[in-house]
């Protein structure tokens, strides 16, 4: 089978990431990648792009500091070195892959109802 009818594997994750979702807890959301049925069990890669792909640049830029060449919703060369870091700092394989065990150590932008914009673990 060629790359293009790949799909990510059934225990890794229930898709690609397509959109994003709003994540309820306490007084705001989370804005997290999900796949377009909502899952937030999702994967992307080089090439990825979308609304999904600019969430997570927007977290790894404003809350890990991290260089992804700007929030431009293209998975690129600096998006994918910026998840290989994410990865080599809490012992993950470094595959530059975003997948559920990458979002596990995501420090995501929480929008509070108040307006208010801090970053935090899901």
């Amino acid at each position: 089978m060629g790359l293009i009818g790949s799909a990510p594997s059934a225990g890794a994750a229930d898709g690609w990431c397509t959109t994003t979702t709003s994540v309820w807890e306490d007084s705001g959301r989370f804005i997290q990648p999900a796949t377009s049925s909502g899952s937030t069990s999702c994967i992307m890669g080089r090439g990825s792009s979308g609304s999904a792909v600019a969430e997570l640049q927007r977290a790894l830029v404003n809350c890990h500091e991290l260089d992804t060449g700007g929030v431009d919703g293209v998975y690129g060369a600096r998006t994918e070195t910026a998840v290989r870091t994410i990865q080599s700092r809490v012992g993950l394989e470094p595959d530059g892959i975003y997948g559920p065990d990458t979002r596990m150590h995501v420090f995501w932008q929480y929008y509070w109802n108040d307006g208010d914009v801090t970053c935090s673990f899901l």
